[in-house]
């Protein structure tokens, strides 16, 4: 076999495990959207029916009837909307922070702020529910946007630690010469050349802050505070799961997120590709 043989092999053979990997991504959320197009006969028929037909919009109405979905999905946007940029914005301080200052300790320190990333979310959850409730906190609002942006912070800080890392000290050293201040130095240079890794970060923010299901269990009990997520998990009763309703609501709460993340992915490629041509 000649090496351009073996080259367009090669080529194929990745375009076919990419194909794989992309139908087993795909494939759960287009079973969801068909199940919520599906009448209530063919939600349980075998062999399953792959394509709903005549596609219905009962099972949304059925959500809607059931829950008020928009109360739950506002309260989800506001608590995703703050908790998203205040995590992102001090964890950029403290990653910038960490990235240029030497002092003693300084590795020990980013260890144990990854640590604490790695315990499950449940294991704090309680302890962070006899600290809120004594604070008055829980289920409210602000309750989940604390949680969330704290919550978020360790692995946000050793994200944009690596991006401020790259950044050429002899660019933070000429912008000292010519008098700019730290603050000055953060916002007007350090942030915009770290762009990238600010997006993915509230990428990565907004879905945990609009998917989380553990503290929001935990933490509220009333329309109030309940996000999203308590919704759908509210369509399984001890009369049983109302499957249709069930991904029709999925399928609402995946809409928006999908839309920030295709915006914003042009915004992240932009970013990444501008950086990897600069001298």
């Amino acid at each position: 076999m000649s090496a351009r043989s073996r080259r367009t092999a090669s080529k194929w053979l990745v375009f076919a495990l990419m194909g794989v990997f992309l139908i087993w991504t795909l494939s759960p959320i287009y079973w969801m959207v068909a199940t919520s197009l599906k009448n209530g006969s063919q939600l349980f028929t075998w062999p399953p029916t792959y394509v709903p037909w005549p596609p219905t919009l009962a099972n949304y109405d059925e959500a809607f009837i059931q829950r008020p979905l928009l109360d739950y999905a506002r309260n989800s946007a506001i608590i995703a909307a703050v908790s998203t940029p205040l995590s992102v914005m001090i964890s950029a301080m403290a990653a910038f922070g960490f990235s240029r200052f030497r002092f003693r300790g300084r590795g020990l320190l980013l260890f144990l702020i990854l640590a604490v990333r790695m315990l499950p979310a449940l294991i704090v959850a309680f302890p962070l529910f006899l600290i809120f409730r004594d604070l008055s906190l829980v289920d409210t609002k602000l309750g989940l946007i604390i949680a969330y942006t704290v919550f978020n912070l360790p692995f946000n800080i050793w994200l944009l630690h690596a991006f401020f890392a790259e950044v050429p000290r002899e660019i933070e050293d000429a912008a000292t010469v010519d008098g700019a201040s730290q603050l000055r130095l953060f916002f007007g240079i350090m942030v915009p050349l770290a762009a990238p890794g600010l997006v993915a970060s509230a990428i990565l923010c907004l879905l945990l802050a609009w998917n989380e299901f553990g503290f929001a269990l935990i933490l509220t009990y009333t329309l109030n505070s309940q996000t999203l997520p308590m919704a759908i998990a509210g369509f399984t009763s001890d009369r049983g799961t109302y499957f249709g309703a069930m991904a029709a609501a999925g399928t609402l709460a995946v809409v928006p997120v999908f839309l920030f993340a295709v915006v914003i992915q042009r915004y992240l490629v932009q970013g990444l590709t501008a950086g990897a041509v600069k001298g």
